[in-house]
């Protein structure tokens, strides 16, 4: 662990809307195994400059504005050759306000651009084509001719007498976006890039689910904007200025672009080819990483562009920088110019400043009480977050609709689309709330704090009066006064549902392609099925408060609502309860004082040793429950398949916790997906659903027992690798196979191994008629014959779905030991009480017997007078049973 520690520093202030009273960096400091904290201040070496401004021509003739800022100080401008930071801004490099003062992008900081020339940097500043003073107009929006531009200024800048030869390019917005195609043209003088809130793929950033709903689509500028910029220093009575800005009428209109192509393969009619493939990031990034050029993204948790941010960083192997706060501002109580400046240095300077031993990951967590911290790590934030769902159900006796951990009764809920919802901001770069405009579903008051790091995921079942309509969604956190705050949001038209696999790494996330092949309108009675990754967050939630989830069909950022509204508005109808699973998944934060790798949450179980989850890159498909700390003794191993063979081997963590804390390896099949929260009370007797499904109903198994069985091999397998920590630790002799409802067919079927040595099916048995139940597990009657070991049904009494199909199977094996116990506790049984309940209790009662030869917990089961005989609630039956263990 400490060498895990030595990769990781943290460091502590107060919350983003806090006043903040110190500046620390963290330094790695490898070699000696801690972290060495340094002051942000530095020494202004060059605490004057001059500057110099003129016309530089690109390769077709086209002259741009750019203005040069040089070190200097006392004694003048330095002679010694100095490495350049470029920025290419469609803002004016220079500008007089409405005051008449004079606005310099070099001089400000927010870029850390007038630090880097105190620290001895030469400081470019370059107006694009069609902008500011520059000649020209603009094709489209960042084309492949202003990447062009831009690699033309890289090389003029690094031949240029008082450059050294290497150059740095940064910016953030739309300069993060001139700076990224710019690296996508690979300039061989330049060596480093710090990009901030750019898109990593233009169509899903500006047509987000096939909507345009962001601050891209606000209205272009009016000349006198331009008009405004200082012009060149030769150009003193401005008329070169004029005659520039006569240009860029002919600019390509920005909202026109956007709303000219709906489809990912649309032409646009204003530039005359698939711009969005143009435009894409994503299609350069080959040449990017072949490069050499070092990058380095920036995004805030509060601002749409960070989505894509990560997903950049993740794909071309970038440092990676998450801040508080919103669009473009530099992150609070962090060294942010500090930061550029040591990263800078390194790159360009060649300093021997421990940047490259820092890990490359930094990111504000929202964690602790009142307080958040930066924390540097080798992983993205959120990528050891598990899943942790709220369902959307029903109305209480109010009628408010409520999100709980559970999903609740069938049914449905209605709303009509309200277009009110317009309002008058310029950039709207988060949401206000909109629970007044929609469908609202919230929780109760949360009795602990929960720690938000990641993507939220809605999934939705939805019908609509309508072939097409737009689709909004919102988590909100609602204070105990009724305060609410947006901390998540996404959108997706219906006609765009469909998922395809991304040309990229999407973090898992759904990916809709928006290509027109895959977009198709809802057809008469069919219900949409909507998967809407939302915006990443860092977020606690404290004690008292609540979580709010909601839906609307319209949005204020979209500027063309006269034109999408549909008259009368679209009814929207979800599907929500047990069958339909709409809920928003919630990426609930890994401890980071994690002692295992991999673990999720902590440790639980009743037994003597307690028990955790853990996630194994060599084990993909399966969740692994091992005790915390490994005992002497060899652990026998528990194989585990999940209700409804689900993907998600967190389903039951709670009772796999306790039979692991008795001294167990478990394997349960399905990748962490949910840690269900602990029930204080099961639900009422006769609750849920009490029938078998229909043949409509029916979905794939995500998992089977062949995987099931896989296990036993990758067990065998990590048993006999002396680097592996659980080296020599298993019994792959003593096995059991374990399952719940359709999981427990599983283990039925698994059972037939000559490696099993016993089977447990809570909540399970094989169907009476062929095809009856929702299960693709191939068992038959007949196939119960090759089940050679003990077995234990462990039912929920006759409101148990399966209730018919165990005690049926139970009556049929005749040739082992077999027993029937029922506590009349329904289908799902106590797997989420605390330590798995009485079902989980049991369950590990009869493990110890059978796998470890426990004799006192075998008289649990046998004799006359047995244990679970005289437990009150339980009926056991048993059949070829021994009379004493």
């Amino acid at each position: 662990m400490a060498g895990i520690r030595a990769m990781t520093g943290e460091f502590r202030v107060g919350r983003a809307h806090r006043l903040w009273r110190r500046t620390t960096v963290f330094l790695s400091a490898l070699a000696a195994g801690s972290l060495v904290v340094a002051s942000g201040v530095r020494a202004e070496d060059y605490p004057d400059y001059t500057r110099s401004s003129f016309y530089v021509p690109v390769r077709d003739g086209t002259k741009l504005a750019m203005n040069v800022y040089r070190p200097a100080n006392a004694d003048g401008v330095t002679d010694e050759k100095l490495p350049v930071i470029f920025a290419f801004t469609p803002y004016r490099a220079r500008y007089k306000d409405k005051d008449g003062k004079i606005v310099e992008a070099a001089l400000g900081d927010q870029l850390a651009l007038r630090s880097l020339l105190r620290a001895g940097y030469v400081v470019a500043v370059a107006d694009i084509r069609g902008k500011g003073a520059s000649f020209g107009h603009r094709r489209g929006f960042q084309d492949r001719t202003e990447a062009r531009d831009g690699y033309d200024l890289v090389e003029w800048l690094a031949h240029q007498p008082f450059s050294s030869g290497k150059v740095g390019m940064i910016g953030c917005s739309y300069l993060g976006g001139t700076t990224m195609h710019t690296v996508s043209t690979a300039p061989p003088s330049l060596k480093a890039a710090f990009i901030g809130a750019t898109d990593w793929d233009k169509y899903a950033f500006v047509r987000r689910g096939g909507l345009t709903a962001q601050f891209n689509t606000r209205p272009d500028e009016p000349p006198t904007v331009d008009l405004a910029s200082v012009p060149v220093d030769a150009d003193p009575d401005g008329a070169m200025l004029r005659k520039a800005v006569a240009e860029h009428a002919a600019n390509t209109s920005m909202g026109g672009l956007w709303y000219s192509m709906p489809y990912r393969d649309s032409v646009s009619p204003l530039t005359g080819n698939d711009f969005w493939n143009e435009v894409a990031i994503w299609r350069y990034a080959d040449a990017i990483r072949k490069s050499g050029i070092a990058t380095y993204m920036w995004g805030n948790w509060k601002d749409e562009p960070t989505s894509q941010v990560l997903v950049a960083a993740k794909n071309l192997g970038s440092r990676l920088l998450v801040g508080p706060g919103s669009h473009c501002v530099p992150p609070p109580g962090f060294d942010f110019t500090g930061e550029i400046t040591r990263y800078f240095d390194y790159y360009l300077k060649g300093a021997d400043n421990g940047f490259s031993a820092q890990p490359p990951v930094t990111f504000w967590s929202a964690d602790g009480n009142a307080e958040g911290h930066y924390v540097r790590q080798d992983a993205l934030p959120g990528a050891g977050s598990t899943t942790w769902s709220w369902y959307l159900n029903g109305g209480d006796m109010d009628g408010a609709r409520a999100l709980s951990s559970r999903p609740g009764e069938s049914g449905t809920d209605r709303f009509t689309v309200d277009y009110d919802v317009a309002n008058d901001a310029y950039f709207a770069f988060w949401p206000e709330p909109l629970d007044a405009h929609g469908i609202t579903y919230t929780s109760a008051p949360l009795e602990h704090p929960v720690d938000l790091l990641g993507y939220p995921l809605a999934h939705l079942q939805l019908q609509s009066d309508r072939p097409d309509a737009d689709v909004f969604v919102y988590l909100e956190e609602v204070s105990p006064g009724g305060a609410a705050q947006v901390l998540s949001f996404g959108r997706l038209k219906l006609s765009h549902r469909a998922i395809a696999p991304a040309p990229w790494d999407n973090l898992g996330l759904p990916w809709h392609s928006g290509l027109r092949k895959d977009v198709s309108p809802l057809g008469k009675g069919e219900t949409a099925r909507m998967e809407i990754a939302m915006m990443p967050l860092s977020h606690r939630i404290e004690p008292g408060y609540r979580l709010r989830f909601v839906m609307t069909g319209a949005d204020p950022r979209q500027r063309n609502l006269a034109e999408v509204r549909q008259d009368p508005p679209p009814v929207l109808e979800i599907e929500r309860g047990w069958q339909s699973g709409s809920r928003i998944d919630l990426p609930l934060r890994e401890p980071h004082d994690a002692a295992i790798s991999g673990q999720i949450g902590g440790p639980g179980g009743r037994g003597t040793y307690p028990a955790v989850a853990q996630a194994r890159a060599d084990a993909p498909g399966y969740t692994i429950y091992r005790p915390q700390v490994l005992p002497e003794g060899k652990l026998p191993l528990v194989l585990w398949g999940n209700g409804g063979c689900r993907d998600d081997g967190l389903s039951a963590g709670h009772a796999l916790k306790e039979f692991a804390s008795h001294g167990y390896l478990v394997i349960a099949n399905g990748a962490p997906r949910q840690e269900r929260p602990v029930l204080a009370a099961l639900p009422q007797p006769g609750e849920g659903p009490m029938r078998m499904p229909t043949e409509a109903e029916r979905k794939a198994d995500e998992t089977s027992a062949a995987q099931m069985l896989d296990a036993i091999d990758w067990a065998e397998r990590v048993n006999a690798d002396p680097a592996d920590p659980l080296y020599g630790h298993i019994d792959t002799t003593r096995i059991a196979a374990t399952g719940h409802s359709c999981g427990g067919l599983q283990a039925l079927a698994a059972g037939a191994d000559p490696r099993v040595d016993t089977v447990i099916a809570f909540g399970s048995g094989v169907y009476n008629r062929t095809g009856s139940g929702l299960s693709g597990v191939k068992i038959v009657k007949d196939d119960l014959k090759r089940l050679h070991t003990p077995v234990a049904y462990i039912l929920g009494g006759p409101t148990d779905i399966a209730y018919p199909n165990g005690t049926d199977d139970f009556a049929r094996i005749a040739h082992v030991p077999v027993m029937l116990a029922n506590l009349p506790v329904g289908h799902g049984g106590t797997l989420a009480l605390a330590d798995g309940g009485e079902w989980a209790r049991v369950g590990a009662t009869w493990l110890n017997w059978q796998l470890k030869g426990d004799r006192q917990a075998g008289l649990m089961f046998t004799g006359q007078d047995c244990g679970l005989c005289k437990t009150p609630g339980w009926t056991v039956k048993r059949k070829q049973f021994p009379a004493k263990p």
